[in-house]
């Protein structure tokens, strides 16, 4: 009869050997209040381009119309609040988050809702980039940004483009759910910066944002998998032990 404490002792090893031939991975959320459910922007650095009029991101929970100038909206995409920005005149704002992505990581997925609603036709993207004083120039943008880049660098600081113009047709837009696989680009670990921009100069201009998230998958921690390889290796060894015990016995 095989006894109970060899049966616990092969369940042991059988367990070990599980983990160590399929490593667990850890997900992470790397952005703080992608919701705005505290009501607030904690989390989100607001960066206005000066000689701007009345213009900014606010947090909003109205259904009817946009903080200042009253626009048709579609209000929050899930919860109580979202991210809208909103003018009573032409101006250029930045909205953004700094997120650090851990080294090694295997999956990095950026996802948001946003609509864009322009009462100005056709968007107008200016080569001048983010910027509404120096001809026409209306357009909202979505970026993945070194960690030194200015609030509305075009250039060099931009590492990838997700959106740029406005949604076409309409007001107000439903939201569009937006995916996009970000690992090539900063899955090697790092910090890196989250923007969402728009600059306007021709009519009102708002673009809403909810549920932004940055998602990693990381590959276990080397201790993780040593301490799992030092447990099976003492398994082993005092499995070894007890045949040699059992043999010397019999003999």
């Amino acid at each position: 009869m095989v006894s109970l404490r060899r049966i616990t002792l092969a369940s042991l090893t059988f367990t070990l050997l599980v983990f160590a031939a399929t490593p667990t991975v850890n997900a992470d959320e790397l952005i703080v209040n992608g919701g705005f459910e505290t009501g607030t922007f904690a989390g989100w650095n607001r960066v206005v381009r000066p000689m701007s009029t009345a213009t900014n991101f606010f947090i909003d929970n109205n259904v009817g119309g946009t903080p200042v100038s009253g626009g048709p909206t579609v209000g929050p995409r899930s919860g109580s609040f979202y991210a809208v920005s909103d003018q009573s005149g032409p101006g250029t704002v930045s909205l953004l988050q700094t997120f650090v992505v851990p080294a090694a990581s295997t999956s990095v997925i950026l996802s948001f809702d946003m609509f864009v609603n322009n009462f100005a036709g056709a968007p107008i993207i200016n080569p001048i980039g983010l910027d509404h004083t120096s001809g026409p120039n209306q357009h909202g943008r979505v970026d993945i940004l070194t960690a030194s880049a200015g609030a509305f660098d075009t250039g060099a600081g931009v590492l990838a483009n997700y959106y740029l113009g406005a949604d076409l047709g309409p007001n107000p837009h439903p939201y569009i759910h937006y995916t996009f696989d970000i690992t090539s680009l900063v899955g090697a670990g790092g910090t890196f910066q989250l923007r969402f921009a728009e600059t306007d100069n021709q009519l009102f201009f708002n673009l809403g944002v909810d549920n932004v998230s940055i998602n990693t998958t990381a590959i276990p921690e080397p201790a993780t998998m040593i301490l799992l390889g030092t447990g099976l290796a003492a398994i082993a060894a005092r499995v070894r032990r007890r045949r040699q015990a059992r043999c010397t016995g019999e003999a």
